[in-house]
């Protein structure tokens, strides 16, 4: 297959949905010979701030000079910003060639008796090989869902990451903090370390319980060890305290959010020193100052200030809106919203519709959105200035000529929408 027809199979794969469990993705991978079991990995799961974590553990590694491959989901503007070495994508033609090995022990797994591969699974099995090829020295790897039975789950990591457990999910995970930090513990494995999130003490319970039924030693990061020091140029200088010292690093990424999650990360790669790693202070500050997730508080542009971001759950758009004022300065808030139905769609407009001057409602690319239509039928309880947009390029030529020089658009609410708004953003 070239890349277009590996980007067609993968695309077609998506009709088969989501079937939890193990089994297809063990059988494809021993049939291309377990590249997953040739791989040194840290694994990261948790409901919010674990794509973050893992690019700030990865741009550690690199910082120390180790050759690090970064598995993310979902991409925003490139599906190749999935599989990452060393900060590069992977390739389009190594894309294609991986893929078209792996579809043809598919087709094997299905004469097995096995159901078809879902799409996660296929990438997922494609990262491996690819990261086994790349020869890397070390993989973050961040679960897609959940934790258990999620397809990443067929390692065992040298590290395992479990970042902020909140209510997600809930038609998969179940209704319940335990039920869902249950699933995400579901990464954890016999002796390998554990560094936690401050977590709720439901959560913190099941993950310690795990822990020592697995014996695992625990690391849990205190709660307000990281605090906020002050604004830079689109960076926050930041405090950390860890169980070996504290870092003012001044942290690349913006929202107070990401204080916690740096703390994770620095503890995270603290425990990597232990196990032998050689990872210095400097390394640690540097990589901090330097790492990128884009579409997370993202500045695209100037006067008026562009924000984006991809908030796309309660506790993400709670954060997000406590962020707003610390972070920034403006005027009037110009709001563009997106939201997948299977969100908690009126808390999340609740929380963050009130504070913007205007709203504009879009529909993201997803068979699990929520209409713009049916969204501003929402907002327009906590804003009556508000109205539906189907189109992203109108939307965002209406939130501009709302804004004034000194005021601020920001585009948020699902992952899926943000990666598509943001290319008509930089297209002007």
């Amino acid at each position: 297959m070239n890349y277009e027809a590996a980007m067609a199979y993968i695309q077609n794969t998506a009709k088969f949905g989501s079937n939890l469990g193990l089994d297809r993705t063990l059988k494809i991978l021993e049939l291309l010979g377990n590249p997953q079991d040739k791989i040194k990995c840290i694994h990261v799961a948790g409901t919010n701030g674990k794509g973050s974590t893992t690019a700030m553990i990865t741009r550690i590694l690199r910082e120390a000079g180790y050759k690090a491959g970064m598995y993310t989901s979902p991409f925003l503007e490139e599906f190749e910003e999935r599989i990452q070495v060393d900060g590069e994508n992977i390739g389009k033609d190594d894309l294609a060639r991986t893929v078209t090995e792996v579809s043809k022990v598919v087709e094997k797994v299905i004469s097995l008796g096995f159901d078809h591969p879902t799409e996660f699974e296929i990438i997922t099995c494609a990262m491996f090989k690819h990261f086994c090829e790349a020869e890397v020295d070390y993989a973050v790897i961040e679960v897609g869902l959940g934790g258990r039975l999620d397809s990443t789950n067929v390692i065992t990591p040298v590290l395992s990451v479990i970042t902020s457990i909140s209510l997600d999910h809930t038609g998969v995970l179940g209704d319940t903090l335990r039920e869902i930090a249950g699933e995400k513990a579901g990464i954890i494995k016999r002796g390998v370390p554990v560094v936690s999130y401050p977590q709720e003490k439901e959560a913190e319970k099941v993950i310690a319980d795990a822990c020592s039924s697995l014996g695992c030693e625990l690391i849990s990061v205190e709660p307000g060890s990281g605090e906020f020091l002050e604004t830079t140029k689109h960076a926050q200088r930041i405090r950390v305290k860890t169980l070996s010292g504290v870092y003012e690093p001044e942290l690349s990424l913006l929202g107070k959010h990401q204080i916690m999650n740096c703390a994770v990360a620095i503890s995270a790669a603290e425990k990597l020193q232990d196990l032998g790693l050689c990872i210095s202070r400097d390394n640690i500050l540097s990589a901090l100052g330097k790492v990128k997730w884009i579409g997370r508080l993202e500045v695209l542009r100037e006067k008026p200030l562009v924000v984006i971001d991809g908030a796309h759950n309660i506790e993400g758009i709670t954060l997000l809106s406590e962020s707003l004022k610390t972070y920034f300065k403006y005027e009037k808030l110009i709001l563009i919203i997106g939201i997948l139905r299977d969100k908690q769609v009126e808390a999340m407009i609740e929380t963050i519709a009130p504070q913007a001057h205007r709203v504009i409602a879009v529909t993201p690319n997803s068979g699990r959105a929520e209409s713009a239509a049916e969204l501003n039928e929402v907002i327009v309880k906590y804003n009556s200035s508000s109205e539906a947009c189907d189109d992203y390029a109108e939307a965002y030529e209406k939130a501009l000529g709302y804004a004034g020089e000194d005021d601020m658009v920001l585009v948020c609410g699902s992952l899926y929408m943000i990666g598509d708004m943001r290319k008509v953003i930089r297209r002007y």
